[in-house]
């Protein structure tokens, strides 16, 4: 299964003021055990290791351990012209660009989206994606579907 997951789930884990820490940390954790392949576009990735190197700086990360190497099964998109050819017209209600992109591809791919984004959520599911935030995909994890 592909699976799409937001970077602000991984944002979520890092920080324990959050409302969503404990289900995204929970979810990172599962699909880690898992082995679960989690797709990204190159994008988001590097959103979350902006905010890993900064809060690594303010003596403030507390998230998953990563221990000096990358614990997570990662695919990451380029994005290049392919890409732009292929997502670039998806028809998606407006959302912020960094958003917009994730949508495309889970729609356009009929792939899963993890996020706890409310707007992101919202117009996921105004264009028919299969969106869901951290507890609900713990549970789709728990059931097998």
């Amino acid at each position: 299964m592909r699976l799409l997951v937001d970077s602000c789930v991984f944002l979520d884990s890092f920080d324990p003021s959050s409302p969503n820490y404990t289900d995204a940390l929970q979810l990172l954790t599962e699909l880690r055990v898992k082995g679960q392949t989690i797709t990204m576009p190159a994008h988001g990735w590097f959103e979350v290791q902006c905010t890993f190197q900064r809060l690594r700086a303010e003596g403030r990360f507390v998230g998953p351990q990563i221990a000096g190497r990358m614990e997570y099964s990662l695919e990451l998109m380029d994005i290049d012209g392919h890409f732009i050819e292929k997502y670039a017209m998806v028809d998606v209600p407006y959302i912020k660009s960094g958003d917009h992109i994730f949508i495309a591809v889970a729609k356009t791919n009929g792939w899963p989206l993890v996020t706890s984004d409310e707007k992101m959520l919202a117009v996921a599911k105004e264009c028919g994606v299969k969106v869901f935030q951290p507890a609900e995909f713990m549970q789709v994890l728990r059931d097998g579907t």
